[in-house]
């Protein structure tokens, strides 16, 4: 967990800031812990991704979607065992942080609403006791209570860098060459009247 803390705090800065990302490319050599614990984090995400796949493979029982793929990977399938071990590491990530940030924030704004909580438990209550998903997509406030806990907390507020494709293109009668990076940032967007009357209530 203090790596991926870590890595996110250091990612998140080095959108905003690419100096600090220049760096890390250097300061990941100085051989002081502390400085290879903030710019090395994806080493050590590796390296986890690495021995979860190792334990798959040792278990003669354990079967799921990265045994799979580390089986097909063995052989020569597609991906390579790199490919896989940074998917494992990738998905430890996107499986911890974002997911716990996003339904923290949706328990603590609905739990400091009584009005909208008791609305959205009577909701929530309506279903049968074999709903399934789509079922979940018919109640309007249990998905409007989603949505904007996205749109106000959502676990990727930072810049979006994309780089315009070739031929560039234009917006709002603004030529962007090919190849320049290009950002949205989704705190901003989220919070702007102009896309949302009243973006904090």
């Amino acid at each position: 967990m203090r790596t991926i803390t870590t890595r996110i705090t250091v990612r998140g800065v080095g959108v905003e800031l690419p100096i600090i990302m220049a760096l890390g490319k250097v300061l990941r050599y100085v051989p002081i812990p502390a400085i290879q614990s903030i710019f090395c984090p994806n080493d050590v995400l590796y390296e986890h991704g690495r021995k979860y796949l190792d334990s798959i493979k040792a278990s003669e029982t354990s079967s799921n979607i990265f045994s799979n793929i580390a089986a097909e990977a063995e052989v020569g399938e597609k991906l390579s065992m790199d490919d896989v071990h940074l998917e494992a590491s990738g998905l430890i990530v996107a499986g911890t942080d974002t997911t716990s940030t996003t339904l923290t924030y949706l328990v603590w704004a609905v739990l400091s609403q009584s009005a909208l909580q008791r609305e959205l438990e009577t909701e929530v209550a309506g279903l049968s006791e074999d709903y399934g998903d789509t079922d979940l997509e018919k109640l309007p406030l249990l998905n409007a209570v989603i949505e904007e806990t996205l749109r106000l907390y959502g676990a990727a507020p930072a810049g979006l860098p994309r780089s315009v494709p070739p031929g560039g293109v234009t917006i709002d009668d603004q030529v962007i060459p090919a190849g320049t990076t290009v950002t949205t940032q989704a705190y901003t967007y989220h919070r702007d009247p102009a896309l949302f009357p009243r973006p904090l209530e």
